[in-house]
C-alpha cells in the first residue's frame, strides 16, 4: 500500500515586516508540508513583495477580510511586540492555529490569555523561538538527553550584541530594549535544558556608561533543584551566543554561535564513545581529551543552521498530529514571568520568587 501523503498546512501570513521578511518567510520555500494561502500587511508594498517572493497572489492589507475569504488551517504571525497578543488572541478565537514570533505579549498576563485561549478552542500555539530548534542546539539537547550525561546540573547561557537603549514598543528600555528584545532568547535556551524556573537574582552594571543600560548578570533557580547563569550582554560588538550545560557524570556540552558544539565526556569514556549527535548524518571528530565536536555544515542556509526552517516545521507537525510543538504559549507566558521577574529583581535588589508573581497576576 502506498504512503498516506498528508496535505500542506495551509498558512496565512501576517506581518511582513523586517525580521518576517529576514528570517522568517525565507524559511517557508524549504517546507512543503506549509502552502502559504495569503499574505497580509498594513503595508500594501510589504505584503505585495512577500506575495512576490512566495509565488503567491492573495494579498491583504485587513487581516479580518484574508482570514475570512482564505480559510487557512493557521496563521504565522511575525511583527512587533506589540501586535503579536492582540492579533493572535484574534486568530485563535476565529479558530486558527498560531505561530507567533517572540515575544509573544508585552506582559506576562496577556500572554496568559494567548495560551489559555489555545487551550480553550483547542489549537496549537507555538511561540518561534529559533535557537531552540536550530541543529546545533538540538544537537546538544540529544547529548544532554543521554544517560552517558547524566542529569543536568547547571546551565550557562548568553546572549549578547547591540540592544536598543532607547523605549521600544512602549516599553522602557530595560524590557523593551533588552529583556523582551534580546534577552528572551537566553532565558528560553536556559529553560529548554533545564526546565521550569523557580526564582530569579538579577544584578546589572553600574557606575560604568554602557550603551544599552548596561550588562545583567541572572541567577536562577530551577524547579528541578539545577542552577543557570545568564548574561546579557549589551556592550559585545557583534552577536554573541553560549550555552554550556554541565551534567552529574562528570559531562559538559558547549554550543557557540549556533555553530559549533563541543561535548566533554568524563575520562573513562575515553575508550567507548556512544553518543551519536541528531544533526548531521555526517560523523564529527573526536578529541585525545575525550571530546566530540560537531559544526554546522557550510552549506546550511541560514534559515535552517539558525533554526528557522525546524520551528516552522515543527509548528507544521503539530498541527497535522495535533501534539503540540514547544515553545508553547504556555512556554512563552514563563519565559515572560522570568523576564518581569529579572526586572524586578534589578528594581529591588533581592531575589523573586516565579510563583509569587503568577499568583500575583492570577
Amino acid at each position: 500500500m502506498a504512503a498516506t501523503v498528508e496535505k500542506p498546512v495551509r498558512v496565512a501570513l501576517i506581518g511582513c515586516g523586517r525580521h518576517a521578511s529576514n528570517c522568517i518567510h525565507p524559511s517557508l520555500p524549504y517546507l512543503p508540508e506549509l502552502e502559504v494561502v495569503g499574505v497580509c500587511d498594513l503595508d500594501e508594498s510589504l505584503a505585495r513583495e512577500t506575495a512576490r517572493n512566495l509565488d503567491t497572489s492573495a494579498i491583504y492589507t485587513n487581516m479580518d477580510s484574508m482570514l475570512s475569504e482564505e480559510q487557512p488551517d493557521a496563521t504565522i504571525v511575525v511583527g512587533p511586540g506589540g501586535m503579536h497578543a492582540e492579533v493572535g488572541l484574534a486568530c485563535l478565537e476565529s479558530g486558527f492555529h498560531l505561530f507567533v514570533d517572540k515575544p509573544p505579549a508585552l506582559n506576562p498576563r496577556d500572554a496568559r490569555r494567548l495560551a489559555d485561549a489555545a487551550a480553550q478552542h483547542n489549537l496549537i500555539g507555538q511561540v518561534g523561538h529559533n535557537q531552540r530548534h536550530s541543529p546545533a542546539i538540538r544537537t546538544a539537547r540529544h547529548i544532554t538527553d543521554s544517560a552517558e550525561f547524566g542529569e543536568p546540573t547547571t546551565v550557562i547561557t548568553k546572549y549578547g550584541g547591540w540592544i536598543p537603549d532607547e523605549p521600544r514598543w512602549g516599553l522602557s528600555p530595560l524590557l523593551g530594549g533588552l529583556l523582551y528584545f534580546h534577552s528572551i532568547h537566553a532565558v528560553d535556551t536556559a529553560r529548554f535544558f533545564m526546565g521550569d524556573i523557580r526564582s530569579v537574582s538579577a544584578y546589572q552594571v553600574s557606575g560604568i556608561e554602557v550603551s544599552g543600560g548596561g550588562p545583567i548578570a541572572v541567577i536562577l533557580e530551577f524547579v528541578s533543584g539545577g542552577l543557570g547563569f545568564v548574561d546579557l550582554n549589551t556592550s559585545t560588538p557583534y552577536y554573541q551566543m553560549r550555552t554550556i550545560v554541565a551534567g552529574s557524570a562528570g559531562t559538559s556540552v558547549e554550543v557557540v554561535d549556533l555553530n559549533r558544539v563541543e561535548y566533554l565526556m568524563p575520562p573513562e569514556a575515553a575508550g567507548k564513545r556512544g553518543v551519536v549527535p541528531a544533526e548531521p548524518e555526517l560523523a564529527g571528530f573526536h578529541n585525545v581529551i575525550p571530546s566530540f565536536n560537531w559544526t554546522v555544515p557550510r552549506y546550511y542556509p541560514m534559515e535552517k543552521a539558525f533554526g528557522y526552517v525546524d520551528e516552522l516545521a515543527s509548528f507544521a507537525r503539530a498541527v497535522h498530529t495535533g501534539e503540540p510543538s514547544r515553545p508553547t504559549l504556555s512556554d512563552g507566558y514563563e519565559n515572560l514571568l522570568a523576564l518581569e521577574a529579572i526586572a524586578r529583581s534589578i528594581e529591588t535588589g533581592a531575589p523573586v520568587i516565579i510563583d509569587e508573581i503568577r499568583e500575583e497576576l492570577g
